[in-house]
């Protein structure tokens, strides 16, 4: 048999091994975000994700934000499809989308609608515990 087709056949056994693995989403996880919004305009700043607690599919925590005014800390609830291909969670006010990168980084956009529309995205490390 072909080197390359066993090196691809390989490769690929050992993704879908992976992403079967269960992980967790629990811990803390920072990084630069960008805002821009319907009324205040543009601003960056540090997010800060906590995921407190994680059971099967679903998790909470929080997320706190800088900001020139202060901190805003809001607390969240998600939940994931059983690969992680698609990760979801939602505050009192909007819609959270996630892309688990790899085990350690975690990208995420945030949308509110209405008279305060916003849209928010960043890229968060996870800390090492």
């Amino acid at each position: 048999m072909n080197k390359a087709i066993i090196a691809v056949a390989v490769f690929l056994l050992g993704s879908a091994a992976h992403a079967a693995e269960p992980f967790s989403l629990v811990g803390t996880w920072t990084g630069p975000r960008e805002r821009l919004a319907k009324v205040e305009g543009r601003k960056e700043g540090t997010a800060t994700l906590v995921v407190t607690e994680q059971n099967g599919r679903t998790f909470t925590g929080y997320l706190d934000r800088s900001n020139p005014e202060g901190n805003v800390k809001e607390s969240l609830w998600g939940a994931f499809t059983p690969k992680g291909r698609l990760i979801v969670a939602s505050d009192e006010e909007g819609i959270y989308s996630f892309d688990l990168v790899n085990r350690n980084t975690l990208d995420y956009c945030y949308v509110e609608s209405g008279a305060s529309a916003r849209a928010v995205c960043a890229r968060l490390k996870r800390q090492k515990q």
